[in-house]
């Protein structure tokens, strides 16, 4: 099923119309939100952060998004986004002391099974396909910490 699919965007993502990654985590968000049975907060957060990765790069490096789409199917989730440069993406080591960036790329392989294909026409689509289903539930997460319920005070005394 495809859930979002949108052609022609061209440029900078910023002035003339391009997704922006906002918008592009915005469309997997509202996709994922449509699932039933829902899916898992750590599945629904990796793919947000693939999706704006993606276009970030293909904005950042690429000269802007010419295409992006979500679908969702047979247990996963992909997301495609297609770019006007040849050029295949690359992993840069991060050097946050002397520019910025260095981390998407690297992230997206983790998360996701990518493939990078030529075309549509002088560019490339590189679609990352993330399962629907994490193999462990964000509140088992040793990270999670439930919000606990004030006192009506607020808890001051």
């Amino acid at each position: 099923m495809v859930v979002s699919d949108e052609e022609g965007h061209r440029g900078d993502g910023t002035e003339d119309g391009g997704l922006r990654p906002g918008e592009a985590r915005e469309r997997v968000y509202d996709a994922l939100l449509a699932v039933r049975p829902p899916v898992d907060v750590l599945v629904l957060a990796d793919a947000v952060l693939v999706a704006s990765e993606l276009v970030s790069n293909a904005v950042r490096h690429a000269g802007g998004v010419t295409g992006f789409r979500v679908s969702i199917g047979d247990g996963e989730v992909e997301i495609s986004v297609s770019d006007g440069s040849q050029a295949r993406p690359c992993e840069r080591t991060p050097r946050p002391l002397v520019r910025e960036g260095g981390y998407g790329w690297g992230l997206v392989t983790r998360l996701a099974r990518v493939e990078v294909v030529a075309g549509p026409g002088d560019g490339k689509t590189v679609r990352a396909r993330l399962p629907l289903t994490s193999a462990h539930s964000a509140y088992e997460h040793p990270r999670f910490v439930p919000a606990q319920r004030r006192p009506p005070d607020g808890g001051m005394r």
